[in-house]
């Protein structure tokens, strides 16, 4: 039988297009003018290679770096997650929404208090956020969630016909033919990966652990297809065979107990699939844990918000020391109304990403804070973005990835990716 060991060699060769196309017939489903730096205020001061061959249990594989993305699918209002307690016009903007009793995290800024598991992460050094992202060109700026998702995956607004994941991973000649180089840790492959032949999404590595005769034979005729394919079933051929070999030799199990949302199912398949040896690149996770909070939202975030933060706090706690090669972000389409609506807040515009990892430098919130009063609201009613959500993941892509700088402007048009852009929260 052969076994994930025997394999790593022949994952690390590669695979091409059919891969995916076979495999999202499995259930490893396969998957403008130039910016400037942001400005405003805020008080006080802020700052802003291959797969792996041991295979011993024992030893830790090695990671050559790697981005985890979680979209916060349907809109996050991080204005009630990141409280900006230090802003006056907060309060008055929701008089009944408001966080009276955030975790202080630097004079300014406080934390929901349902998020402790973030405050702990945050005081060790390692996660921090970014205030006040979004898309900050004017003209496409949209409320629909379908529109912003698909600006938010693909990067830009017109000119491309890919995800900017996909287009990161298609310039990775390094790995862009390994097997797991692009992980979705999701029920489907997102957008954001569109254009990358390769990708394969896992939802659990458990269903694949076999046991059932109905799996067994599914592997068993992807094979003997690929076989009979030749030449041109190559890459479907060594992917059903690491199927069956993970079916012999299971990733390791979580170390941890991860909740059970869909961002602490996803951050679990992520820590098995890194800690196992895969090695992926790039790995995608949906976090669509209740964010679209038109109504109920004071209650809605208290029985969510504990379990959002877990999750964070079991990956790293799961990846030990191997968080150092990790790099986590997040991102949603767009934030919420800085003005509530009695008893939640609509789709608005700018919002906040976390970031985390080894190479984060935490315990700090970066980015520009342009204020809550009405005069300095979007259209009278929303939080103005200063950091483009593009330069956020530049900066990650460049120093997390290696991705060359001269290349940003491929992955996001338009220049705001830029490093004159960054807030540099990243080593």
């Amino acid at each position: 039988m052969l076994t994930r060991r025997m394999l790593l060699p022949l994952l690390a060769a590669g695979a091409a297009t059919a891969c995916s196309q076979q495999a999202a017939q499995s259930p490893l489903a396969a998957a403008t003018p130039s910016g400037t730096p942001a400005t405003g205020v805020i008080p006080p001061a802020v700052t802003g290679t291959s797969s792996p061959t041991a295979s011993d249990a024992s030893s830790a594989p090695t990671l050559e770096g790697t981005l985890v993305v979680v979209f916060q699918r349907f809109a996050a209002d991080w204005m009630n997650l990141l409280v900006p307690m230090g802003d006056p016009a907060y309060a008055s903007a929701r008089p009944n929404l408001k966080i009276t009793n955030p975790l202080p995290l630097d004079g300014f800024f406080g934390l929901h208090p349902a998020l402790t598991d973030l405050k702990t992460l945050f005081d060790a050094g390692s996660l921090g956020f970014v205030a006040a992202t979004g898309w900050v060109p004017t003209d496409s700026r949209d409320r629909s969630h379908f529109f912003a998702q698909t600006i938010a995956e693909s990067g830009a607004r017109s000119g491309v016909n890919s995800g900017w994941l996909g287009r990161v991973m298609q310039r990775d000649s390094a790995h862009n033919e390994d097997i797991w180089a692009a992980l979705a840790a999701e029920s489907s492959v997102p957008n954001s990966l569109q254009g990358f032949a390769n990708a394969i999404a896992v939802r659990d590595f458990a269903d694949y652990n076999h046991g059932s005769v109905m799996a067994d034979a599914a592997t068993g005729l992807q094979q003997a297809l690929a076989e009979i394919a030749g030449a041109p079933g190559a890459p479907e051929l060594r992917l059903a065979r690491s199927i069956g070999a993970l079916a012999a030799e299971p990733l390791p199990a979580p170390t941890v107990t991860y909740p059970t949302n869909s961002l602490g199912q996803g951050l679990k398949v992520a820590a098995q699939a890194l800690k196992g040896g895969l090695a992926p690149r790039v790995i995608t996770i949906t976090s669509d844990d209740d964010w679209d909070t038109h109504v109920n939202q004071l209650s809605r975030h208290n029985s969510s918000l504990p379990a959002f933060a877990a999750a964070f706090k079991a990956f790293n706690d799961d990846m030990g020391a191997l968080m150092d090669k990790v790099t986590v972000v997040t991102m949603t389409e767009f934030g919420r109304k800085a003005v509530e609506n009695l008893g939640g807040t609509d789709h608005g515009t700018a919002s906040s990403m976390l970031v985390m990892g080894g190479q984060v430098t935490g315990g700090k919130v970066y980015g520009q804070w342009p204020g809550m009063e009405a005069s300095k609201l979007y259209q009278g009613e929303d939080l103005e973005p200063t950091t483009d959500f593009r330069s956020v993941l530049g900066e990650i892509l460049v120093k997390r990835l290696g991705v060359p700088e001269s290349e940003l402007e491929t992955v996001f048009p338009g220049g705001y990716a830029a490093s004159t852009n960054w807030r540099q929260f990243h080593r």
